[in-house]
């Protein structure tokens, strides 16, 4: 019995060590995980340091510069962020993409991102900001809101 379920471990040990190969080869998991999350997603036409005070989804077309601003908790070194602004007019179209990175700073930290008013306004209607940390495993926050 002992024999059997030894052979039957040094099986499986030798076909996951045949799918995996070495890291140089392309096998192995090369995944990109992390416990970083995104939290607390506000819009606001105004920071306080760097967070918005209050959520504010309805702006006004005179609005200047729209304000996203969010926690990102549980972030290691060189943990990256990005935020994808979208307007849903006829079609879905993406505005703008920013990105940043955390370098040294680890921990719990406060984010934000901002897009001006465009040169003729802001068209009416459906926005969002799509907010994620770019790992594997991780989920986006979308923050939608409206311009009237």
């Amino acid at each position: 019995m002992k024999n059997s379920v030894f052979v039957s471990i040094l099986f499986i040990v030798g076909i996951l060590f045949m799918l995996g190969g070495s890291e140089d080869e392309g096998g192995g998991c090369q995944c990109n995980v992390s416990t970083a999350q995104i939290s607390e997603a506000k819009i606001c036409t105004s920071l306080t340091a760097k967070l918005c005070d209050q959520d504010n989804p309805e702006l006004e077309s005179s609005t200047k510069t729209i304000y996203v601003s969010c926690r990102l908790k549980y972030a290691v070194e060189d943990t990256n962020v990005k935020f994808t602004w979208l307007y849903y007019g006829k079609t879905k179209i993406e505005i703008d993409n920013v990105f940043f990175n955390t370098g040294k700073n680890m921990g719990n930290l406060e984010l934000h991102s901002s897009l001006s008013q465009p040169t003729n306004g802001w068209p009416k209607g459906a926005y969002e900001v799509v907010i994620q940390v770019q790992t594997d495993n991780a989920k986006p926050l979308i923050k939608q809101f409206n311009i009237k």
